[in-house]
């Protein structure tokens, strides 16, 4: 079987997009997937055991229309069995490819798009619904998203997605972590890995950094293009505080790199703002990869306050929960798992053996694979 993954992003900047081609590839199928290069500029490589199998579109000049006739040329020349679309923008420019390809298809929203005034926004709306119902399956990370989803485009009741959490698979799960290392002394040692900004790196995370002295923060990640210098306003900030020595920072790196380098820390912050404007910010439990990606390596967890993600990540005993613009909240959730490192490892321990059991994206994309014949029995 022949499956061309259609993503008009980087797809090496979404983990889930490099699992699925593994999956398929260890099921014998080919698999080629067409993205968008953003040049030097973009920090997220494509893995490199993937790499050869991508067709790139450079960022530029007509984009979208170069994009359509890639993919155009892509179905028609190498006549792929499945669609695996990956996002609005991918949605709405190959619908055209309807005409070409007599196959599957699969829609999988990563990041739902912006339902905005203006004619590009309603048109990509109006192309993923349209995908949406085309689709033999769709795929979500998220289930609230998943519901707004199947509402907008009408799909019947039972067509519903398909919610696939963007877990790790079960081969890139970290070791168990020694007892002796979560009990030796120090600072426990926090982690952020991600886009930095200041709704994801507050100013407020420095407050409770300073008012907690037994904690290290380590930001590891890039800056976004409107978010360039906030690296140095928290590095001023520290200083202000008198708790600099304590705040470090690591630059991006590989995905695979950034797992190895996950199995120094103790605790993921992971805790976003809740955002109304923004759908995917309000509905981020099981879509947050950088949540499972800590808990694969053994870590737990500091999430946000909303219900999903108590439910998902506190209840169980993976994570403690504070508002991240408040740093007051945050302190507290330092405070509770700086007293007890021996509470930290379990936690994370408990949540890397959920993974292991019954989370790990083997299991989550399992439903995807047999709804498009490609493997995945149990």
């Amino acid at each position: 079987m022949k499956i061309l993954y259609i993503q008009y992003a980087n797809p090496g900047a979404f983990p889930a997009a490099m699992r699925a081609g593994r999956l398929w590839r260890a099921e014998g199928h080919a698999v080629r997937y067409l993205g968008v290069g953003f040049g030097d500029v973009d920090p997220l490589a494509v893995a490199s055991d993937l790499a050869g199998s991508c067709d790139w579109v450079s960022f530029g000049r007509l984009t979208p229309v170069r994009f359509a006739a890639r993919a155009a040329s892509l179905v028609a020349d190498w006549k792929p069995d499945w669609l695996y679309i990956a996002d609005a923008t991918a949605a709405l420019l190959c619908a055209p490819l309807r005409l070409l390809h007599r196959g599957g298809i699969v829609y999988h929203e990563h990041d739902s798009p912006i339902d905005g005034a203006s004619a590009r926004l309603r048109a990509e709306w109006k192309g993923r619904n349209a995908m949406a119902r085309r689709a033999d399956a769709v795929v979500l990370p998220n289930a609230d998203r998943a519901a707004l989803l199947a509402a907008d485009a009408r799909l019947p009741s039972g067509e519903l997605p398909i919610i696939a959490w963007n877990t790790p698979c079960r081969e890139e799960v970290g070791p168990p972590r020694a007892a002796a290392a979560a009990a030796a002394g120090g600072a426990v040692r926090i982690v952020y890995a991600g886009s930095i900004n200041v709704q994801r790196v507050p100013l407020a995370l420095i407050d409770a950094l300073a008012a907690v002295p037994g904690i290290e923060l380590t930001v590891i990640g890039y800056e976004t293009v409107s978010s360039r210098g906030h690296c140095d306003r928290l590095r001023a900030h520290a200083a202000s505080l008198g708790c600099a020595d304590r705040l470090l920072f690591r630059g991006a790196m590989p995905y695979h790199d950034l797992l190895t380098a996950l199995q120094d820390y103790d605790v993921t912050f992971a805790a976003l703002p809740v955002d109304g404007r923004d759908l995917n910010l309000r509905h981020m439990a099981g879509a947050s990869n950088k949540t499972f990606d800590a808990i694969g390596q053994g870590l737990a967890l500091i999430v946000g306050p909303g219900r999903d993600w108590r439910d998902m990540f506190v209840e169980p005993g993976f994570a403690v929960a504070c508002d991240p613009d408040d740093a007051v909240s945050i302190a507290e959730a330092f405070r509770r798992l700086g007293a007890d490192r021996d509470a930290v490892r379990a936690m994370g321990e408990r949540a890397r053996q959920r993974m292991i059991a019954d989370w790990a994206y083997d299991e989550q994309f399992r439903p995807v694979m047999q709804r498009m014949g490609a493997g995945g029995a149990s």
